[in-house]
């Protein structure tokens, strides 16, 4: 069995947009529940939930410093969440494969409860009004799993293992 070792964290939570902010504001007792503003929730008995906040203020979720605006849109924002983390997490390591032999001993892998449902609902409703013929190309490859473990490899250059995980609640375990 081979040894493999973390050297680096990030996160992209509902108390914050990195971790030494979510840190804090896990200690000092906050909660990262609201008001549902995702979707409309008037015809629901739940109205709260754990949504990562977007903005520009100390914290928050700003996705313009993760990505362009034009690339956002052809990806579900889990995958954005991850390649966040990601950034964190490698930043936070120190570690950049410069030579192959790093580059091919460098995997990632990232786990999702669900993937992209946001993009597969907009795509089906899509699809419904306009046909298949116009939906985009980028449809796919917006809301699998694999494309958040393929961006970062993509980005860092890291050629190693690399490995998606859906399972749901326990993803994260």
């Amino acid at each position: 069995m081979r040894r493999v070792v973390v050297t680096g964290v990030g996160a992209v939570t509902p108390l914050a947009s990195n971790v030494p902010h979510t840190w804090e504001r896990l200690l000092g007792g906050k909660s990262g529940l609201g008001a549902i503003t995702s979707f409309d929730v008037s015809d629901l008995p739940c109205k709260v939930a754990a949504e990562i906040t977007v903005g520009t203020g100390e914290g928050d979720f700003n996705p313009d410093d993760i990505l362009h605006p034009k690339d956002q849109k052809k990806i579900d924002s889990f995958i954005l969440y991850a390649i966040a983390a990601s950034k964190e997490a490698v930043r936070d390591s120190g570690w950049v494969a410069e030579t192959d032999e790093q580059q091919i001993r460098t995997g990632v892998m990232i786990g999702s409860g669900i993937g992209g449902l946001q993009k597969i609902e907009e795509g089906v409703t899509f699809i419904n009004q306009h046909g298949p013929r116009r939906l985009s190309p980028f449809f796919i490859p917006g809301c699998l799993i694999n494309l958040a473990s393929g961006h970062v490899s993509i980005e860092y250059h890291f050629r190693g293992p690399n490995q998606s995980v859906v399972t749901a609640c326990s993803t994260g375990a």
